[in-house]
C-alpha cells in the first residue's frame, strides 16, 4: 500500500502551499515537459517526437534521451508493451511484455549501461501462442514489435514502457493496436481526401473518444472465497443476492468516508495522473458495489493505450486496499454488468472537432462540410451496422447484453428533430448554417436560475 503520508496530493492548493493536487501529472510519461530536457540535451527540438519520422531520422537520439530518463528515475529496465489479440478478460492489465535489463558487457567482462536506437525500434519474440498455440508451424514462431510512436513512453517501478504494435513471421497483426492503426490511416487519408474535395485542406483527421470505465470493488477476503470469481471474473453459481439493484439506490449515491472504496478510488486518480491520465470522473454506478471512472477526450491510440493502463491500476490500488476490482462484463446475476461508454468523435490534426457546427464552419469558411460529414456518417452506420456490432461482441460482453443492457442488438442513429431536419433541408438545396434551438427550463422555483437545455436530448 502507498504511504499516504509521502503523498504531495493529500490537499488542494492552500494559501500557504504552492503544491497543488495536480503536481507530479504526467511524470512518468516521457513526453511534453518532461521529455523536452533530455531530448535538448542530445540535439532534438522539445517536440521532436511530434513528428514520427523520429523512428526513421533520430533513433539513437532519443533512445539516449530515453536512457538518461530512466536512469534519472531509477529505471533499469525495459520493455515493447502490447495488446495481444483477444486477451480479453484474460491477461493481466489485457498487456503482453517481456523485460530486458539495459545491460552489455564489455571485453573485460564488466557490465555497462546499454539501450540503444535498435532496442527502442523494434524487438523479438516468441509468436507462436497467439492468439492461440495452433495457427503457426513451428519454424515461422517468431513475433515482431515495432515501437508505436503515437503513444508516449511511461516508466512504472524500475521499467521503461515502450507502446508496440505485434506482428506474426508473416506480417500478419497478432495484436489489437495494429489493426487500429491500420484503420486510423485509412480513415485519415480518405477523410483528408473529402475535405479536399469540398475545399477544405487539411494534412489529416484522426479519432478522438473518451472512454468511461465501470468496475465492481468487493471485500477481497470474499473475493478470495469464490474460485469462480478468481478464474473467471464472475460468479458461474450461486443465488443471487438478498437485495439487488431494485431501487437504484446506489446510483451516484453519496462515496462515503466510512469504507474503503473511495481510498482505493483516490489511489487510483493519484496513480493515474502520474501516468498522465486524468481520470476526472468518479462515481458509484446502479449496481451495487459498481463504480465508473471517466478521463477527458484524447486522440484514439492514446485514449486506448490510457484506458489499458487505467484498468491495470484500478486491480492494483483495489488490492492494495483490501478490495478486489471486477471488469468483467457481467460479474453477477440479475444486475447490472460493467460497459466501457465509447464517447467518440473525429477531428483534423489541427484540433478542429468536425462535429462541432461552429469549429468547422469557422476553420474551414464554409457551413456546406458539416452536413456532408453527418451525411458519410449515418450512412456508414447504416451500411456498416453489422460489422459494429460485431466488433464488440466478445464473449463477456455478449453474455451481459441480450439486447437489452446495452450496446443493443441493432444499431442505429437517432439525430433527433433540427438535426433531421436541417440535414433534409440540405437534401432540396437550401444551403445554411445549422443553428440548433435551444429550450429555456423553468425550474419552478424563483430562487433557482433557469436553465438553457440543448437540443436533443443524450444520445446513445
Amino acid at each position: 500500500m502507498l504511504a499516504r503520508a509521502s503523498r504531495g496530493f493529500a490537499r488542494g492548493r492552500s494559501l500557504s502551499s504552492t503544491t497543488t493536487i495536480y503536481d507530479g501529472f504526467g511524470e512518468n510519461l516521457f513526453k511534453g515537459a518532461v521529455a523536452a530536457p533530455y531530448l535538448k540535451a542530445h540535439g532534438l527540438s522539445a517536440d521532436a517526437l511530434d513528428d514520427y519520422t523520429w523512428t526513421k531520422t533520430s533513433a539513437d537520439k532519443v533512445a539516449a534521451a530515453v536512457s538518461d530518463w530512466a536512469a534519472d528515475r531509477g529505471a533499469s529496465s525495459f520493455c515493447h508493451w502490447f495488446q495481444p489479440l483477444g486477451a480479453s478478460g484474460v491477461r493481466h492489465g489485457l498487456t503482453g511484455q517481456v523485460q530486458n535489463m539495459m545491460i552489455n558487457f564489455d571485453k573485460e567482462g564488466v557490465p555497462k549501461w546499454d539501450f540503444k536506437g535498435k532496442d527502442l525500434l523494434k524487438g523479438e519474440t516468441d509468436g507462436s501462442s497467439y492468439p492461440n498455440g495452433g495457427l503457426r508451424a513451428t519454424h515461422t514462431a517468431g513475433g515482431y514489435l515495432s515501437v508505436d510512436p503515437t503513444s508516449p513512453i511511461s516508466l512504472r517501478g524500475d521499467t521503461i514502457f515502450i507502446p508496440a504494435c505485434f506482428v506474426s513471421y508473416y506480417g500478419f497483426a497478432l495484436d489489437e493496436k495494429t489493426p487500429l492503426l491500420r484503420s486510423s490511416q485509412a480513415m485519415s487519408k480518405q477523410g483528408a481526401r473529402l475535405l479536399k474535395a469540398l475545399g477544405y485542406n487539411v494534412t489529416g483527421i484522426q479519432s478522438n473518444i473518451g472512454l468511461e470505465q465501470e468496475f465492481f470493488l468487493v471485500p477481497r477476503e470474499a473475493y478470495m472465497k469464490r474460485l469462480d470469481l478468481m478464474m473467471t471474473g464472475r460468479t458461474v453459481l450461486g443465488r443471487n443476492s438478498p437485495r439487488g439493484q431494485e431501487m437504484c439506490d446506489h446510483y451516484m449515491a453519496p462515496l462515503s468516508l466510512a469504507q474503503p472504496a473511495i481510498d482505493a478510488i483516490k489511489d487510483m486518480q493519484r496513480e493515474a495522473l502520474k501516468m498522465g491520465i486524468p481520470l476526472r470522473t468518479r462515481h458509484r454506478e446502479v449496481a451495487p458495489n459498481q463504480y465508473e471512472m471517466a478521463p477527458l477526450f484524447g486522440s484514439v491510440t492514446t485514449q486506448i493505450d490510457q484506458n489499458v493502463w487505467a484498468m491495470q491500476i484500478i486491480e492494483e490500488m483495489a488490492a492494495a486496499n483490501g478490495l478486489a476490482a471486477l471488469l468483467q462484463e457481467k460479474p453477477f446475476n440479475d444486475i447490472n454488468g460493467s460497459g466501457k461508454h465509447n464517447n467518440w468523435s473525429i477531428g483534423t490534426a489541427c484540433g478542429t472537432n468536425l462535429l462541432n457546427v461552429a469549429q468547422v464552419a469557422k476553420a474551414s469558411g464554409s457551413t456546406e462540410i458539416f452536413p456532408v460529414i453527418m451525411a458519410a456518417i449515418v450512412s456508414a452506420v447504416d451500411k456498416h451496422g453489422d460489422l459494429m456490432r460485431a466488433a464488440i461482441a466478445s464473449p463477456g460482453n455478449d453474455f451481459r447484453l441480450g439486447a437489452c443492457e446495452a450496446p443493443p442488438a441493432i444499431i442505429s442513429t437517432y439525430l433527433g428533430d433540427d438535426l433531421t431536419k436541417y440535414l433534409e433541408a440540405y437534401k432540396t438545396g437550401v444551403k445554411a448554417e445549422y443553428t440548433p434551438a435551444t429550450k429555456i427550463l423553468n425550474m419552478g422555483a424563483d430562487v433557482l436560475p433557469t436553465f438553457e437545455g440543448p437540443a436533443e436530448d443524450r444520445n446513445r
